[in-house]
């Protein structure tokens, strides 16, 4: 099967497969939702520690996914139990402890700089993607969670699947935007951004009661996702180059790794978060 082939299977089935998983749940506190986010963030993360840190001990690939998958729990907990002070900030002083002492165990005096280098490796590999996915469980915040989980992945995955599809079709002699990411061309990013706006268009038309605004400012909204995608897709490039790999991973058919599934979420979700705060209920 040809790569565009594996993709299109892929997002056929998998994403009905993820809405179904969360609709299932609704009704047991969203758990649905947040186990997903957990257990992806624990993937992702074993992807990002190889990425980051390559050749380091095994242990690594246990302990980092952990401490990363317990930032969005510990977010997920705060909320189904309404604590009136949060666990997040606690969690990463405690990850952070933890490695920083971990490293200082495992100082050499033939080679003092591995601990700064190690150390900040693994960090970002707790923060990258934990962090960023804290604030997709934040999405159970809003009136109408599933409504706007499903905003979120489809105004995403719209994006990045135009953009896949315009630079296939059109993008032969289209200009390449980026260094970093050579394959990438002008046109499909246009198609990205087409994809994004088309999208969060048609979902304001079907559900608009999950709105505070028109349309018309609800536009800059969904290019704003569909550029911190973009953004978020580069970023994830550039650490895949810096490693010298191709992809973070195995595990997605025509994809890669689950990093390259979900890099434009991870850049997203803060901004989405935020922006929709004043413009979603």
């Amino acid at each position: 099967m040809s790569n565009f082939g594996q993709r299109l299977l892929l997002f056929m089935i998998g994403l009905p497969l993820l809405l179904a998983v969360v609709i299932l749940f609704d009704r047991f506190m969203h758990a649905g939702w947040a186990v997903l986010v957990i257990v992806v963030t624990f993937l992702a993360a074993r992807e990002t520690v190889k990425l980051f840190t390559p050749g380091m001990p095994s242990f690594y690939l246990w302990l980092v996914p952990i401490l990363s998958a317990g930032l969005p729990l510990v977010v997920y907990a705060e909320l189904i139990l309404s604590l009136s002070f949060s666990l997040l900030s606690p969690l990463l002083i405690v990850s952070i402890s933890i490695i920083l002492i971990s490293e200082l165990s495992r100082w050499k005096a033939e080679q003092p700089e591995k601990y700064s280098q190690n150390s900040i490796g693994l960090i970002s590999a707790v923060i990258y993607p934990g962090f960023f996915l804290v604030f997709t469980i934040r999405f159970l915040e809003f009136e109408y969670p599933l409504a706007v989980i499903l905003l979120f992945l489809l105004v995403n995955f719209s994006n990045d699947t135009f953009a896949y599809i315009f630079g296939k079709l059109f993008g032969k002699n289209s200009p390449h935007v980026v260094p970093v990411s050579p394959r990438k061309t002008r046109i499909g990013f246009l198609g990205g951004f087409l994809g994004s706006l088309l999208t969060g268009s048609v979902f304001y038309l079907i559900a608009p009661h999950i709105f505070t605004a028109d349309l018309f400012f609800l536009l800059p909204f969904f290019f704003t996702i569909g550029l911190c995608a973009d953004i978020g897709d580069l970023i994830e490039s550039a650490y895949k180059r810096s490693a010298a790999k191709k992809d973070s991973g195995s595990l997605m058919p025509g994809r890669g790794g689950l990093l390259d599934s979900i890099d434009s979420l991870l850049f997203s979700a803060p901004f989405f978060y935020y922006i929709g705060i004043i413009l979603l209920k």
